[in-house]
This record gives structure tokens, C-alpha cells and sequence, in this order.
């Protein structure tokens, strides 16, 4: 075991795969960036007399969007990684 390697203490060792995190990680971004959508989409009524607001709102959306584009595009050019 190399000085980098830690044992927990019970003395099991815990399986790494790059893989399994690129894939947690995606998951979870994607949910976040889906729920911030969601919410977000949700306010515009709320603003719907405000210009100002409303502008940010869909400059808001349009940032999410384009979050989750990079993501998708992330996934698709490494498939390697993100095969289960």
C-alpha cells in the first residue's frame, strides 16, 4: 500500500473508480440543474411586470440551459466514462 492509500479502520479497503464518480457527479448536476430550472421557470409569473427581473429570469434559464448542454455534450464525448 503506498503512503497516498489509507486503510479505514476496520481495516477494509474501499474500491476507487474514476468512472463511478464522473457518473455520481453528472447525476447529480444534472438533478440539480434540473431542479434550478424548475424553480426558476416557476418565478416568472412573479416577475411578469418587472422587465428588469423578467430579463434576468430567462438570462437565468438560458445559463441553466446551456449548463445542462455541456453536461450532455461532457457525457457524450467521453462515453468510456459513463458507461454502467
Amino acid at each position: 500500500m503506498s503512503e497516498n492509500e489509507q486503510t479505514p479502520i476496520d481495516g477494509s479497503i474501499k474500491p476507487f473508480s474514476m468512472d463511478y464518480v464522473l457518473r455520481a457527479t453528472a447525476r447529480h448536476m444534472r438533478k440539480s440543474v434540473d431542479l434550478s430550472i424548475g424553480k426558476t421557470f416557476e418565478r416568472i409569473e412573479e416577475f411578469k411586470n418587472d422587465p428588469k427581473k423578467s430579463r434576468e429570469i430567462f438570462e437565468t434559464l438560458s445559463a441553466l440551459h446551456a449548463m445542462k448542454r455541456n453536461l450532455n455534450t461532457f457525457q457524450s464525448d467521453n462515453p468510456d466514462k459513463f458507461k454502467e
